[in-house]
């Protein structure tokens, strides 16, 4: 579904988006045409992983054609001319693209927007203070209700989300909360969001479905929600407005046949969990079963929380059965920093071990690299753009696009090597953060 159906139009109220229409047009904004970087430089039913195309350079000048289907300017927003490096830093590369041309267009202008200079002393005070008013006078609102914000990863989409809000003059106040994996809480954040007249609240979606009652009531109160995950909960585009995350598919029949190229002769494997409830971990096994051979045997399933705690206690039980693991799934890349002591702890060697991560993040990557090198390790991308796109795609919807339900990503694998970890950036950095390095490094001074 396109959007949101009519009857929630009618339910919306009147004067928020009257409102909000008048500041946005009142303010003739885009997203500009500026090309100065403060970065490193779907389809609601195809997947991304079907898409065959990439972006090409045209016949005259040389330009790339990234698959716009909107001229600049258009419901407040920039499409043709995003930064290459941004593409490959935000989503490996243009083959990350969504394919659906809504998602596209929108993705597109996430990355252009995201290019835009903004204060970056104001970002630090927002995100250590949980929200700002950003000082623009604009008056619209937004929040991020977190189901949970205790690891390296959620701190770094939060201040994503801070620094694609700074570049709309027409938001003035920004706002955080974190449940720490509170259903309750979860919930009475987004309700808490929508009784205080928040126009637009990001989410992730960690107590599961339990959220959808609330996302539902905040829409039919004016908010407009979006949620951003490893899966979507409820129905996207009747129960919120949309919901912006991976290919889950695609990067998991990845993990299935990378892990059969590695272990010919078959094996067992095991899999590092999160959050008790969610929906990331079942979709992940169900896809990669469809690809992984039948000589590879999943053994173990252990965890509950996306965190290097739970990475190393659920390791350590692990190995306490088997010994001999021959792989692991831990999707999240820096909670396997625990799994890397579990190993450490027992005087196992790591040696030959394969192991695949959703995200690419620095901890992992440069412990990878002090450990020697010495497991076979594949990543895709931790795409911490999710919610810069999400809330663009609120914006654009403010203005009148027909946003989609699902925007979906692509992403592929890559190997782990000696070059993947990052100097410029703290060790708690991630490579595919568009946070400039200069700010990551102010937000983790260790």
């Amino acid at each position: 579904m396109a959007t949101p159906d009519s009857s929630f139009i009618a339910r919306r109220r009147t004067t928020r988006r009257r409102t909000a229409l008048a500041l946005i047009c009142a303010a003739g904004l885009t997203a500009g045409v500026s090309t100065v970087s403060t970065a490193t430089a779907g389809s609601d039913d195809t997947s991304p992983s079907d898409d065959t195309s990439t972006a090409v350079d045209t016949a005259t000048g040389g330009e790339t054609d990234w698959g716009a289907t909107l001229e600049d300017g258009e419901f407040g927003e920039n499409y043709s001319n995003p930064d290459p490096a941004m593409i490959d830093t935000g989503m490996a590369g243009p083959g990350g693209l969504p394919v659906e041309e809504r998602a596209r267009n929108i993705a597109l202008a996430t990355v252009i927007r995201a290019a835009l200079p903004v204060d970056q002393d104001l970002a630090l005070e927002c995100w250590e203070n949980n929200g700002c008013d950003t000082g623009t006078g604009g008056e619209l609102k937004v929040g991020l209700a977190d189901g949970f914000g205790g690891n390296i990863a959620r701190q770094i989409f939060k201040m994503e989300f801070i620094l694609q809000a700074l570049s709309y003059p027409e938001i003035g106040e920004i706002a955080y909360t974190d449940a720490n994996l509170d259903t309750q809480k979860a919930i009475s954040d987004v309700r808490s969001f929508a009784a205080r007249d928040f126009d637009i609240i990001i989410s992730y979606p960690d107590a599961g479905e339990a959220l959808v009652p609330a996302y539902r009531a905040a829409m039919e109160q004016g908010s407009l929600v979006v949620t951003w995950s490893g899966t979507a909960v409820g129905e996207p585009g009747v129960d919120y407005l949309t919901y912006t995350g991976p290919d889950v598919c695609a990067v998991s029949r990845a993990w299935g046949t990378q892990f059969g190229e590695a272990l010919p002769d078959g094996g067992e494997i095991a899999i590092l969990l999160g959050a008790p409830g969610n929906t990331l971990d079942g979709q992940q096994e169900e896809c990669m079963l469809e690809t992984l051979p039948d000589n590879i045997e999943i053994v173990a399933r252990q965890g509950n929380a996306w965190s290097r705690e739970s990475y190393l206690a659920a390791t350590s039980a692990i190995l306490a059965e088997h010994p001999d693991i021959d792989g692991i799934l831990g999707s999240y890349g820096d909670a396997f920093v625990g799994a890397m002591r579990a190993f450490e702890a027992a005087g196992i060697s790591m040696e030959g071990l394969v192991t695949m991560h959703q995200s690419d993040d620095n901890p992992f990557l440069c412990a990878w690299k002090e450990a020697g090198g010495v497991s076979n390790s594949w990543t895709s991308t931790a795409l911490f753009m999710e919610g810069r796109t999400g809330l663009t795609a609120a914006m654009m919807y403010l203005q009148g696009y027909d946003v989609p339900s699902q925007i979906l990503f692509g992403g592929g694998l890559r190997p782990v090597t000696m070059e993947s970890c990052r100097t410029d950036i703290p060790p708690d950095g991630s490579p595919s953060s568009l946070i400039p390095p200069e700010l990551q490094t102010r937000m983790f001074p260790g």
